[in-house]
């Protein structure tokens, strides 16, 4: 891959030249240069279109692994070739054990980032992570008031997470705001960005909510998504609400002319119909029974108590290089401006290779209204 297509990714993905490179190099051997760790699926926040959140909380937490077992993969990762990893859930932080599991996690050398709704952060978290920083907290931002938060997690947590936020701030901790927008926040959608602002903290929006298959939902159904052409309006909103005006209009020059407005977290040269993300390429996933995962919307799991690491891997590795796409979305005029990913086609179909109705309807509206906007900058 050459040096200005790397640059596009690590901008797009907010992530440094160096990881962009490492991604590209790791997928081109077939080696995980980065995993993701699911603690846990049970979450103190209710959230109706998580896909992860298990609503049978006894028989997840049975079911989870133990520290030794994390720690031991821990071990095993490193050797594989694994530099960055993310800790995740649910939360992570509803374990008790968690701060033996980071602990002994970081000690073997590992870049880790966490994902956390933040309103766990204890005294004794910011302890740990003042002494023992991560790489970076990625922190959902669900609402700009306590009202909307509990309309969409089942607490009136706003206040809560804020005040943790900015106690995380003081120790120097790098933070990521993430911004999943529904029809129950998609309103709050401003105030979030500028809440983000206020506390100089970046923040990662998205529109799209995936069917949350591994949560027990149906294919094609998020129950609390927005509409194609709403989604399409606040993507369009939201663009306007992250850029000046100057890097607006050139935003809008760059998707209509070809260059992908989301994420690039592949490798571009992989082959017309095969996964394009970095799953079983360069990444990999295990949940929480430890299952290593193609990917952690999609499944497709294999035992590492059975195979090991580095033989669930291999099979991941197979499987994601088995995966076709849609033929269709390759001959697409708006191909450069869509998010579809197999992980989409597979949870809004249940097929990998069948289209998914929603992202393409939701794509062409994107269009129009860039259209439209480009028009009114001439």
């Amino acid at each position: 891959m050459d040096t200005e297509k790397l640059i596009n990714r690590a901008v797009v993905n907010n992530e440094p030249v160096f990881v962009a490179y490492l991604h590209s190099k790791a997928a081109a051997a077939g080696v995980p240069v980065s995993a993701t760790f699911e603690l846990t699926a049970r979450c103190n926040f209710n959230c109706r279109m998580c896909y992860v959140h298990s609503q049978d909380s006894v028989l997840c937490k049975a079911q989870e692994k133990s520290a030794e077992w994390w720690i031991a993969l821990g071990k095993e990762a490193i050797e594989q070739g694994v530099v960055f990893l993310l800790l995740t859930g649910g939360e992570p932080l509803l374990r008790k054990d968690f701060k033996e599991i980071y602990t002994e996690l970081s000690k073997l050398g590992f870049i880790i980032s966490i994902n956390t709704n933040g309103y766990l952060i204890t005294d004794e978290i910011v302890t740990l992570f003042r002494k023992n920083p991560p790489a970076r907290l990625n922190i959902s931002l669900y609402g700009a008031n306590d009202k909307t938060y509990e309309n969409i997690t089942g607490l009136p947590a706003f206040s809560r997470v804020i005040e943790n936020v900015k106690k995380l701030i003081d120790i120097g901790t790098d933070i990521r705001f993430n911004g999943s927008f529904t029809n129950l926040n998609a309103c709050d959608a401003e105030k979030i960005y500028n809440i983000s602002r206020e506390l100089n903290v970046y923040i990662k929006g998205t529109q799209y909510m995936f069917p949350p298959v591994l949560a027990g939902g149906k294919y094609g159904d998020n129950p609390c998504r927005l509409s194609p052409e709403d989604a399409a309006q606040k993507r369009v909103e939201w663009l306007k609400l992250i850029y000046t005006p100057e890097e607006y209009k050139m935003r809008l020059k760059s998707m209509v002319e070809g260059v992908d407005a989301f994420e690039l977290s592949g490798d571009e040269e992989c082959g017309e119909g095969k996964v394009k993300c970095r799953a079983g390429k360069s990444s990999t996933w295990v949940n929480f029974r430890g299952e290593m995962c193609f990917c952690g919307i999609a499944g497709h799991s294999f035992s590492i108590d059975e195979y090991g690491f580095n033989g669930a891997w291999e099979k991941v590795k197979e499987f994601s290089a088995s995966i076709r796409t849609p033929a269709r979305c390759e001959g697409c005029r708006y191909k450069n401006i869509c998010c579809v990913c197999a992980a989409a086609c597979y949870t809004e179909t249940g097929d990998f290779s069948a289209v998914p109705a929603y992202i393409c309807r939701m794509t062409e509206c994107i269009s129009q209204l860039m259209k439209k906007e480009t028009e009114g900058l001439e």
